[in-house]
């Protein structure tokens, strides 16, 4: 008895809440001056009613933890974090199993109120989370600049600024032995003011997109599509073998040719008109372009709908 009273007093030192459960009986066998004060219902008998007010074992109690835990990994300690609903505090526990002076095994545990820690924590993620959504929304931001700078607003292709830009970066490129050939292609929607008059605006950018599509269906990974303006459009290609890109282009006017817009039960027929020319020499990017856009001409005024290069409908 008088060992058991020793033992207590030197646990009443420690400046934590601390107490004693009977691993068997769950009776609260020693509860510290500043664990008492804190108790739910000190005249109770069980640990869970007593310490904590719970109607029945609590659901973070870890004596069966700390059993098998003995009995597996000869370990007899464990460091847990609990919500207190009975006095509205976060606790870190300190529990170990350890021999009562008395003969009993108990859970002994210390008690530390870390709700201070927590709200720290809480707040810093919040902050955290509140950085991270402004980031993302930064980002995204930042994203519809960057679309909104380089790409064209209906068709999502490259608009006529990021057009020159990418060719100037391909343009003075040395192919070396590889042999291959720039091209400048230019396009234009053959009788588009008449479509946009005859059937509104909202047909016309049907038209623009729909033109777009088909001649993305035939483009490399490489090439650069962009549109110039209005229903002008322009690519840059490469090849080491003229009669390739001739054949990529062709595609590209029958599948135009081929489209139908549905507007009001009425079916909307479009063609395109398509001037390309070689890159010769040291000729710069707004050269060859003029040079394509003179057969584009050439090919609207021997009829539309065609392809011309070197002055030759193709």
């Amino acid at each position: 008895m008088q060992e058991n009273q020793l033992f207590e007093a030197l646990l009443d030192v420690i400046p934590f809440a601390t107490y004693a459960v009977d691993i068997n009986t769950y009776e609260v066998v020693y509860a510290n001056k500043m664990m008492y004060e804190k108790m739910y219902a000190p005249r109770e008998k069980f640990c869970w009613k007593k310490v904590f007010g719970q109607e029945e074992v609590c659901s973070w109690c870890t004596i069966h933890q700390l059993k098998q835990r003995s009995k597996l990994y000869k370990s007899e300690k464990l460091i847990t974090n609990f919500f207190d609903e009975s006095t509205d505090k976060w606790l870190q526990a300190y529990d170990e199993l350890v021999k009562w002076p008395d003969g009993r095994d108990v859970k002994y545990t210390i008690c530390v109120d870390i709700s201070e820690q927590k709200e720290i924590q809480a707040s810093m993620i919040k902050a955290h989370t509140k950085l991270a959504i402004q980031t993302k929304k930064l980002q995204i931001a930042n994203e519809k600049l960057e679309f909104l700078a380089t790409k064209d607003y209906l068709t999502g292709i490259n608009n006529r600024g990021n057009f020159f830009t990418l060719c100037k970066d391909i343009w003075d490129v040395d192919f070396g032995d590889n042999k291959l050939v720039l091209y400048a292609v230019m396009l234009d929607i053959d009788n588009f003011k008449v479509l946009n008059d005859s059937y509104g605006h909202k047909v016309g950018d049907i038209a623009l997109k729909e033109f777009v599509n088909a001649v993305l269906l035939h483009l490399d990974e490489d090439d650069i599509f962009g549109r110039l303006g209005g229903e002008e459009f322009a690519i840059v290609t490469t090849s080491d073998d003229e009669r390739n890109v001739i054949n990529k282009l062709e595609k590209i006017r029958q599948n135009v040719e081929n489209l139908v817009i549905i507007n009001n039960g009425k079916e909307i027929k479009f063609t395109v008109s398509i001037g390309f020319s070689q890159k010769v020499d040291n000729e710069n990017i707004d050269l060859a372009l003029e040079k394509a856009d003179k057969m584009l001409y050439e090919a609207k005024a021997s009829g539309r709908n065609k392809l011309k290069f070197r002055g030759i409908n193709l």
